[in-house]
């Protein structure tokens, strides 16, 4: 494939801002999806009808669940730049039909019912934020995606909030990686638990010629937005959250969190090389498409079945004993970074027992989704590095600086900061914490 790509960009950005209707009704509604951990969203478009479909292969290629064939070049400057999603959406406590306590006094009535199954979602809204889990009503005040936790045969429970973050994030990365690939610079992205910033180098001139930019581009975004999560994941650890006063550390490397965020990493992806991401009509309308295929190919089962999936880990990966947002009430944390992620079924739990959830006797083999620390030959580390300047607010929940002169922090210290929660974690679950095993 060759580099199509000449002189400055041709298209400017779009950034359409959709006015939510300011009524008594929508601010009872963002109280109520607050205590969801969530945030009230400003959603940015950019526009062009289409058409979209998934095929069934193009899904199984981005997935790695097949071998993909090659993707003609395409200059990225006929891309939109899309606005920063920066509005995280609101899921999902790991459990099934959880109770929620304000400080110490339990909310009377309320629980929190995050099990989904693939017909009760709802469609894509790019950055939607706060409203990813009210229900919409006939005015069409509120638009739902109706976001939870979807349990799969081959790749167990799939956060369809994570699959969203995710996929908005590396469609982002994509067009600013690509337009910035030559001359190298910053990309500065919205605070979470600090300043965070990617420094991009002047990409080698062989590695954009071939395979190509856009394919180079969509490489390197793939792996920082999965550096992304991950640090999400270590913030929330150490104090971070969407609303102060309502602490995350619940759903900090929540068994399904880093599996979920792969597979709306590489959906992105896949979208991307078939230029569905020219728009967020054609982005929202590819996601709507993709979503269910991905959820086919891992084996996806009922609703009801979930339930029964999630309740056959009680005691073992969570505590039905704990209200939201007590942290101990996930008891196992998936903390796993190689170039293979692995998803957690249930019947890894019980093993080499039978598991009495039964849903998935005739299943495929699980999934390994591949997690590439290079491209061609060359480290993504050669090229970017994911910068953060965490703030004092996390450093007041004890956290493990590597260098004591400054808070600066990259993605080469992850594994050294994640040791560290792993150890506080087995302090209170024991050696087995990290582990799907009973």
């Amino acid at each position: 494939m060759h580099d199509t790509m000449g002189g400055p960009p041709r298209v400017t950005q779009f950034t359409t801002t959709i006015r939510h209707r300011r009524s008594l009704r929508r601010g009872a509604a963002c109280v109520l999806a607050l205590l969801w951990t969530g945030g009230c969203a400003t959603i940015s478009a950019w526009r062009a009808p289409a058409e979209v479909r998934a095929p069934d292969t193009a899904v199984a290629a981005a997935i790695g669940d097949t071998y993909p064939s090659a993707t003609p070049e395409f200059d990225p400057g006929l891309i939109p730049l899309p606005p920063e999603p920066t509005n995280l959406r609101p899921c999902c406590a790991f459990g099934a039909d959880l109770r929620v306590a304000v400080g110490l006094i339990p909310v009377p009535g309320l629980t929190l019912g995050n099990i989904r199954g693939p017909k009760d979602l709802g469609p894509h809204k790019y950055n939607v934020g706060l409203l990813a889990n009210t229900s919409s009503n006939a005015s069409g005040l509120l638009e739902s995606e109706e976001n939870g936790l979807v349990y799969t045969c081959r790749g167990g429970f799939i956060d369809i909030a994570h699959v969203r973050d995710c996929a908005d994030m590396t469609v982002y990365l994509t067009a600013q990686v690509s337009r910035n690939m030559d001359p190298g610079g910053n990309i500065e992205l919205s605070d979470q638990g600090g300043a965070r910033r990617i420094v991009l180098n002047p990409i080698n001139k062989k590695l954009i010629a071939d395979p190509g930019r856009y394919t180079t581009a969509v490489a390197l975004a793939q792996w920082l937005t999965f550096q992304l999560s991950v640090w999400h994941e270590i913030a929330t650890w150490y104090g971070y959250g969407t609303m102060p006063g309502w602490p995350e550390k619940i759903s900090a490397f929540s068994p399904e969190d880093l599996y979920s965020d792969l597979i709306g990493i590489k959906l992105a992806a896949g979208i991307s090389f078939r230029h569905d991401a020219n728009d967020e009509q054609r982005y929202n309308e590819a996601m709507d498409a993709w979503i269910p295929m991905v959820l086919k190919r891992l084996q996806a089962v009922p609703k009801q079945s979930g339930g029964e999936a999630i309740r056959s880990v009680a005691g073992i990966w969570w505590n039905p004993a704990k209200l939201i947002p007590d942290w101990q009430l996930t008891m196992r944390r998936n903390m796993e970074l190689g170039v293979l992620i692995k998803p957690w079924i249930v019947s890894a739990a019980f093993a080499p027992d039978p598991a009495p959830y039964d849903g998935c006797k005739d299943a495929g083999p699980p999934l390994w989704l591949r997690n590439p620390d290079g491209f061609e030959g060359e480290p993504f580390t050669d090229y970017v590095t994911l910068q953060i300047e965490v703030n004092d607010e996390l450093a007041s929940h004890g956290f493990p600086f590597p260098r004591t002169d400054s808070h600066r922090i990259t993605q080469a210290d992850f594994p050294a900061i994640i040791a560290s929660i792993r150890a506080e974690n087995a302090a209170t679950f024991g050696e087995r914490a990290d582990q799907p095993k009973k």
